[in-house]
């Protein structure tokens, strides 16, 4: 399902939303593999268990919270099992821009798609509501790219187990009155059991998991071998992007990204 009006809709009128992304990650962490992802995220029981009654508080909810959905039919049949309500699926591109590159007319195959997630990244980069970023220290330009009030940095992986109380405590502090923020996450998959959580105590909240969305234009590094362009993502986020987002100051995290960002990927 296509939410893009939704949440602009959402952002620009303060009305509940969530969005959560379940990917391959999630999948293998809930049905028990034992190994890591592609962030070298390790799946634990802990978050195992964390993450089945995160969807399913998620799901069972009547309000607006949509999950997005990794397209692989038997992964989602076995997900289904986790609820007696019928998910609430959305697109789980519906922040990240597309990958699928046409390469003959230089730009991806869904760019119609990509123009219309733009208008998201407008509605939250002008939004007068508490903006509060939840990443690891390689995202710190998304603070710039969207304006935001606050940004919770995390480690890259692995912060469930030892970290997750604090830092959602340290979020509901920054939060205090329900209803007057929006959230986003790239913290991986711990980000679920975040929300879900937030969602218990702030359930009037904007929350909009943004995964690895960010990376490529925060980092110039892309982390899922996505073939689209750095420039592309400047061209297509012009209309936002601060004017001094080419500061040598930044210089630091495209060198560091080279080596901590998409490691699996060879690249």
């Amino acid at each position: 399902m296509d939410i893009t009006n939704i949440l602009i809709n959402c952002i620009e009128n303060n009305k509940p939303i969530s969005f959560s992304k379940y990917g391959d990650g999630e999948y293998y962490c809930m049905t028990r593999y034992i190994g890591r992802n592609c962030d070298n995220d390790t799946y634990t029981t802990k978050l195992g268990n964390a993450l089945i009654e995160s969807f399913k508080y998620v799901t069972d909810l009547s309000n607006n919270n949509f999950i997005g959905l990794w397209h692989d039919d038997k992964k989602v049949q076995v997900l289904q099992q986790y609820t007696n309500k019928n998910i609430k699926s959305a697109r789980y591109h519906t922040l990240i821009f597309d990958g699928n590159f046409d390469y003959h007319n230089n730009r991806p195959y869904d760019f119609d798609y990509d123009s219309k997630k733009v208008g998201i990244y407008k509605a939250i980069r002008i939004s007068p509501l508490k903006k509060i970023i939840v990443c690891n220290k390689l995202l710190m330009k998304s603070k710039l790219l969207f304006d935001a009030d606050e940004l919770v940095i995390v480690p890259f992986n692995n912060w469930f187990d030892t970290d997750f109380h604090k830092i959602l405590n340290y979020i509901k502090d920054l939060i205090k009155y329900d209803g007057n923020h929006i959230v986003m996450t790239c913290c991986g998959m711990s980000a679920k059991v975040l929300i879900a959580e937030l969602l218990k105590v702030y359930p009037n909240g904007i929350y909009l998991d943004f995964g690895s969305a960010l990376d490529r234009i925060c980092t110039k590094k892309e982390s899922r071998g996505y073939k689209f362009t750095y420039e592309y993502l400047l061209d297509m986020l012009k209309d936002i992007i601060p004017n001094n987002w080419h500061d040598s100051q930044y210089d630091i995290i495209y060198n560091e990204a080279k080596y901590k960002l998409g490691i699996h990927l060879g690249q």
